[in-house]
């Protein structure tokens, strides 16, 4: 049980057994005092009793009050300094991989220079670029693709990626099961446990998805700088792929 609620019942104990106390005192006395002036002693004292009770009672309430209220104001200019740092390291992040992009590099695939970024700033394990090709969207690049199930092609709308492409929103899906998606490395096979899909638009037109995985959580603030991440991916996967 809390402080607070002790105290409160202690409070109405002692209210409760002071005007216990007065109606006994003035019992006693109401003869010689007569009737009358019994009763107003009695309700002086029993209002002086009840405002002092309620006025230590709203004290406490209110001391409780602005404790509680400094004790938020804290935790929320806590968490606005955590969200900010945050937001600060995922936009260094997709600065530099911006940067990374528009270094002019030869004998590269553009979509194989997005995934070596991505590996770069979030640490991801394998990672997939499908470009649109007339109604389909096909493999571009791939990233540590050790696995020999077939990578299949995928429309608008079929299965996460197609979903994707579709609302032309990124998706982040952590707490991947490990039968779900295996990765293959120099430490032996193991899941990655978040999953990243990030639509590249032209105009209103999902013209390529990105899928990464990673072991650890992407930021949750991605989607707030997908615009600007977008607008040199669309660009540059435009001219790349009307080169071929």
């Amino acid at each position: 049980m809390s402080k607070n609620i002790v105290r409160k019942i202690v409070s109405a104990a002692l209210f409760i057994l002071s005007i216990f106390f007065i109606w006994l005192i003035f019992s006693e006395t109401s003869g010689s005092l007569g009737e009358n002036k019994s009763f107003i002693y009695f309700g002086a004292l029993f209002f002086s009793n009840l405002f002092l009770f309620v006025l230590t009672f709203t004290f406490q309430t209110e001391k409780i009050y602005i404790k509680t209220k400094y004790v938020n104001e804290e935790k929320d200019k806590e968490s606005e300094k955590s969200n900010e740092k945050i937001r600060s390291e995922t936009e260094l992040k997709i600065n530099n991989i911006i940067s990374e992009l528009e270094r002019p590099q030869k004998d590269r695939k553009f979509s194989e220079l997005i995934l070596k970024a991505f590996a770069k700033e979030f640490y991801i394990v394998q990672g997939l670029v499908y470009v649109k090709d007339k109604n389909k969207f096909k493999v571009s690049a791939t990233y540590a693709m050790y696995n020999n199930n077939k990578i299949h092609d995928f429309s608008e709308g079929e299965g996460i990626s197609g979903q994707v492409a579709k609302s032309k929103k990124i998706k982040q899906i952590s707490d991947i099961p490990d039968e779900y998606l295996q990765v293959v490395s120099g430490l032996g096979a193991s899941s990655p446990k978040s999953l990243l899909f990030i639509p590249i638009l032209s105009g209103n037109e999902t013209v390529a998805v990105i899928e990464v995985a990673a072991f650890d959580k992407f930021p949750y603030d991605l989607e707030q700088f997908h615009s600007k991440l977008n607008i040199l991916l669309a660009e540059k996967l435009k001219n790349t792929e009307s080169d071929k």
